[in-house]
């Protein structure tokens, strides 16, 4: 261990929110003691050409190893006073700290930063009786016909109109013509067009499409004036005005199936009133989780108001960048195309900036609420926890457990189930009242 730390000069510095700068200067003497201390180690245990093992003339070990010898002293002195100065200030850091440049010359003391982020001090006092609003999560039977409604339309088949125009949402079969001068420069044959505004017709967005198509019939022809895009086929017109001329040759549109006895039978089950119960238990849940999570984001605006604290910057952008490149893989897994993912990089990080700040302050919160009411979760309450995750998996609890362990997952997981637990503990506390 390194001798002499009482003698070490530590001064702490605020530079910011939660980032803090330890000045270290130690003295020559403690530098010169260890330094003796390693070369004496070193000459009892090397063994040079020409001399047994522990016998090596001290001169010829310094002038071989005393490099070496040097930057095991300066790491040794450095990583211990740095601890040394943690204990004893208590201080707890967050990431990784950065040591400035570290130069040890002979006879000097030896002077070194650090710079450090730590974790925000505050209190949280009244947390409990907070007054809420529970969101109603009655179901009414609009509610129901309307989700039997959604799935019908999910059923829905594309059947040819034999009589009428087109409609907005019909899907139309044409031979496509683009002129530009009077003279053709592209044509295609079963084009297939969805009738919605902002479709792409012969490579050009058509914004107003709906109001261009409505009413056109099978065998008509619907000319549309355009400009045509950057992604028109022949370079030489790209951006000229030109008429777009299709000739319909068949309408098709969605029909969803009636709900009835029979499209209960299709959905699997034996009755309509069957089909209309299961759908309203299942909204049923739906509401109440979502009037839960309502409650539990009032309860967290109540406490994010009251505790007012910084958070270690680094910390939060460590944070948002994880957040960001998810959330970019998500879109990149959807196919949305590379440049326009990198078009909303800067509103995804601001967005994501703003959510990873609330997450972190109210997971704080939640800590120091568990902390004053003594909340802490069991090794028992972790492994029915990891058993529920095994049976909604169809796997067994081993499997999980060591899946979590591999992943460095088990500490996220008893946070949230104490996180939970504390939710819980404060809205059976809490004054409730029903909108």
């Amino acid at each position: 261990a390194l001798q002499d730390t009482k003698t070490m000069n530590v001064t702490i510095e605020d530079a910011g929110p939660c980032r803090k700068v330890l000045k270290f200067e130690i003295p020559k003497e403690t530098i010169e003691s260890e330094f003796e201390k390693k070369t004496l180690e070193v000459c009892g245990t090397v063994e040079l050409p020409g001399f047994r093992k522990g016998y090596s003339p001290r001169k010829l070990v310094e002038k071989r190893f005393g490099t070496q010898i040097k930057d095991e002293v300066k790491q040794s002195v450095v990583n211990e006073s740095y601890q040394k100065a943690l204990e004893e200030h208590k201080i707890s850091p967050v990431g990784d700290p950065k040591f400035s440049e570290i130069k040890m010359e002979s006879g000097q003391p030896l002077n070194f930063d650090v710079t450090l982020e730590v974790w925000p001090l505050f209190d949280v006092d009244h947390y409990k009786s907070l007054s809420l609003k529970r969101k109603s999560a009655a179901v009414m039977n609009e509610d129901v016909e309307n989700a039997l409604q959604s799935m019908s339309l999910r059923k829905a088949q594309m059947t040819v109109v034999k009589d009428g125009g087109v409609k907005q949402g019909n899907q139309v079969i044409c031979d496509c013509k683009v002129e530009v001068e009077n003279a053709c420069v592209w044509e295609d044959d079963d084009v297939e067009v969805t009738v919605v505004n902002g479709a792409v017709v012969a490579h050009t967005t058509i914004s107003d499409l709906v109001a261009r198509m409505e009413g056109i019939k099978s065998g008509e022809v619907c000319t549309i004036d355009a400009q045509l895009s950057n992604n028109f086929p022949h370079a030489e017109y790209r951006g000229k005005p030109a008429k777009l001329k299709l000739t319909i040759k068949e309408i098709k549109q969605l029909v969803p199936p009636p709900v009835n006895e029979d499209f209960a039978r299709m959905m699997g089950l034996d009755s309509l009133e069957e089909l209309r119960s299961n759908v309203r238990k299942q909204i049923e849940a739906d509401k109440k989780n979502w009037s839960d999570e309502v409650l539990k984001n009032q309860l967290l605006d109540i406490l994010l108001e009251q505790v007012k604290f910084e958070l270690p910057q680094d910390l939060v952008n460590h944070h948002t960048e994880q957040r960001v490149y998810k959330h970019q893989m998500d879109l990149y897994k959807r196919g949305v195309p590379l440049d326009e993912i990198q078009k909303q990089t800067e509103t995804i990080k601001n967005a994501s900036s703003d959510s990873v700040m609330r997450e972190l302050k109210a997971s704080l919160i939640l800590d120091k609420v568990a902390e004053k009411e003594k909340v802490f979760i069991t090794e028992n309450e972790v492994e029915n926890r990891i058993a529920e995750i095994a049976r909604a998996y169809n796997t067994d609890r081993a499997r999980v457990r060591k899946q979590l362990e591999r992943q460095g997952s088990l500490s996220y997981l008893r946070n949230e189930m104490r996180e939970s637990k504390v939710i819980n503990l404060l809205l059976n506390e809490a004054k409730i009242t029903d909108e």
